[in-house]
């Protein structure tokens, strides 16, 4: 019988002392307190190229994500679900439906992964999500709708830390984003 644990150390093994404060912002918020100071790491989703610092733990694919049943009328804009300016995803969608002359409208404007996925399988909307983190339940619906393919990301985790232990530390998160995603 398997415990489900993967093979190697875990966080805790590698310093059980060790603290780590999470905020969940903006990949913009999060690089600007990193180059701040503020931050020893940050992970972040890198969807352009310009900054080449950082390792790549992971690739993310991203998928016009909704409920199965969502109804889009031939002609009508498309609802959109999207966090609000400047997010990096939201502008890539943005982009991509209107370089292909897709009509959209918002129909949501929410504040996180967890919001906009709560308005995608309520039906209201289609947003353009990490397939990893789409709800339950939901589709990839470009396929179906005709939609343009989104531009895959990156993953990205910057560090500075001068501590032996939250390098260790971050070497074994990184590990573990890499496991997760296969």
């Amino acid at each position: 019988m398997s415990s489900g644990r993967r093979p190697g150390l875990s966080v805790n093994e590698t310093d059980p002392s060790l603290v780590i404060e999470l905020r969940i912002e903006t990949s913009r918020a999060l690089l600007s307190a990193y180059d701040a100071g503020d931050l020893d790491a940050a992970i972040v989703l890198r969807v352009d190229r310009r900054r080449g610092d950082g390792e790549v733990p992971m690739e993310e694919s991203f998928g016009w994500m909704g409920v199965p049943d969502f109804r889009h009328a031939p002609g009508e804009p498309l609802r959109l679900a999207a966090q609000s300016a400047p997010c990096t995803v939201r502008s890539a969608a943005i982009e991509a439906l209107d370089r292909a002359g897709i009509p959209w409208t918002e129909a949501f404007v929410g504040g996180g992964v967890a919001t906009i996925g709560a308005a995608i399988s309520a039906g209201l909307a289609v947003g353009a999500l990490v397939r990893r983190v789409a709800p339950a339940g939901t589709i990839d619906l470009g396929p179906r709708l005709g939609l343009p393919t989104l531009q895959d990301a990156e993953t990205m985790l910057h560090s500075n830390p001068t501590d032996a232990g939250a390098r260790g530390a971050l070497r074994t998160l990184g590990a573990a984003f890499r496991a997760g995603a296969s």
